[in-house]
């Protein structure tokens, strides 16, 4: 067993104190391997250089101290191509560095780095890259990667000869930069903080540079429970609603003041790009869905987002059932292998469910760029077999049902609450989970189509019943033959 890290060689009574303390205090397995970094090891932590304090968007001091580390031994989020880097964590990561205009701007910056601006800032998103004890790049990762490709193609003599030339600055040794193959300027964060969280923060005066889709991921990320249960939409999915103005005042306390400028008016009340900006990051706690969340980004169409709207209407019960579902298949596997034997034998639910309401939104508005009828499209992509009855019968109510997006919202928050039922079920009585004695989703549609009905609600081809369905999907596929 390894010695933990003293001058001495032995270890004393106040640094198991405070390995005992830091233990208790880790939150996830990440917070745990920076305590091993810094404790499990034969040699003591390196020296940092001068003290650097920076201040996220949200007001946040973080005290970080400066070093020079090989590019190497830097962790940045994507590789020089682009491709997302499996080593990196990637919820520090809330921007698309895969994007095309993501990689020409590190591409920019590269060709002509300016070695003043990568060394101090009081901004956390300004500066020389701030990274974690193990080198992991916790804000700057575009312009570490930048840094990294200069080097690569012999553009940053210029970068390695200042950091020598201005070592001593930092509290840092010329010699040993001058002795390093390819020197990086970094900040070792030293404050103790959510590393998801002061990604975010730091990466909050980026949001105007970010598409609207990547800045929804971000703002996700800040739903907690608590706002989920204040968001109370019109029973049409107006966010202006007065049953939703608690989650509005909290949805802009959470993005922080510095990221309200636009979304308010002069007298306080909501613009166009705040009601826009809520309905796209609810969007993506609720449907986790690329597709969906770029669809109600970049949608024009009124039709079109009037799905969206209603879908919008219905997204805390699809958190609930998210969040159920996670807890069906946390609580009915005890071990590793156990958990991928159900998965592979018990369809999740609540992934089919969302699927095929994606699925469903996609195939309406193909028919309506076509200017076909959804059954004709149905009938033609039914050929192929590439549509799942569920799908095929939700696209047919939302058809018929795109003007109205009061009985969409009802429809579609009547299929969460349904299947949140029947995952609470599947929660209470786990040996059914191995019996087969589960609903499917064709059967929870059903059932909804009935309840909808008794109360009034036109639904036409939405919820069959499954020999309906069965029926109705082998008809399409067979009205053209």
């Amino acid at each position: 067993m390894r010695k933990l890290a003293n001058p001495t060689g032995a270890v004393k009574l106040n640094q198991l104190t405070s390995i005992s303390a830091e233990i208790k205090e880790a939150k996830n397995i990440n917070d745990l391997a920076e305590i091993v970094q810094l404790y499990a090891t034969d040699n003591p932590k390196p020296k940092l250089g001068r003290t650097s304090y920076v201040v996220t968007a949200k007001g946040d001091e973080v005290e970080t101290g400066f070093k020079v580390v090989e590019a190497s031994d830097l962790i940045p989020s994507n590789d020089l191509d682009g491709r997302i880097n499996p080593n990196f964590p990637q919820e520090l990561q809330p921007r698309d560095r895969t994007r095309v205009s993501s990689k020409l701007q590190i591409s920019k910056m590269a060709n002509d780095l300016r070695p003043q601006q990568l060394t101090d800032s009081g901004l956390s998103s300004h500066g020389a890259p701030i990274v974690g004890s193990d080198n992991v790049v916790e804000s700057g990762n575009g312009r570490t990667i930048a840094i990294i490709k200069a080097y690569r193609e012999g553009k940053a003599d210029k970068y390695r000869q200042f950091l020598i030339d201005n070592a001593e600055r930092f509290d840092l040794s010329p010699e040993k930069v001058e002795s390093m193959r390819e020197p990086v300027l970094v900040r070792e964060r030293v404050t103790k903080v959510n590393r998801a969280k002061f990604a975010r923060d730091s990466n909050l005066s980026d949001l105007q540079q970010m598409s609207a889709a990547e800045t929804a991921w971000v703002d996700a990320e800040r739903i907690d429970d608590r706002m989920i249960a204040l968001f109370q939409p019109s029973e049409t999915g107006n966010l202006l609603a007065k049953s939703n103005q608690g989650f509005i005042n909290s949805f802009l306390t959470e993005i922080g003041d510095n990221s309200t400028a636009g979304l308010l008016t002069e007298d306080g009340r909501p613009t166009k790009q705040l009601i826009e900006r809520m309905q796209n990051a609810v969007f993506a706690k609720a449907y986790k869905n690329e597709k969906l969340v770029k669809l109600v980004a970049e949608e024009a169409d009124p039709e079109i987002r009037n799905i969206l709207s209603a879908l919008n209407g219905a997204a805390s019960a699809f958190v609930e059932m998210q969040y159920l579902s996670g807890e069906v298949h946390k609580n009915t596997s005890g071990t590793l292998a156990e958990a991928v034997e159900i998965n592979a034998s018990q369809p999740d639910l609540a992934k089919l469910a969302l699927d095929s309401l994606v699925q469903a939104t996609e195939l309406v508005r193909q028919a309506k760029d076509s200017g076909q009828h959804i059954d004709e499209l149905l009938a033609q992509s039914g050929l192929f077999g590439d549509n799942d009855p569920e799908a095929e019968a939700l696209a047919r109510f939302i058809a018929a049902n795109n003007r109205s997006a009061k009985r969409m919202t009802l429809a579609f928050k009547a299929m969460a609450e349904a299947i949140n039922s029947e995952l609470l079920h599947q929660g209470q009585a786990l040996g059914d989970m191995f019996g087969g004695g589960g609903a499917s989703l064709i059967d929870i549609l059903g059932r909804v189509n009935q309840e909808l009905e008794n109360e009034g609600v036109q639904t036409g081809f939405m919820f069959e019943s499954s020999v309906q369905l069965d029926e109705l999907a082998n008809a399409s596929r067979h009205a053209i033959k």
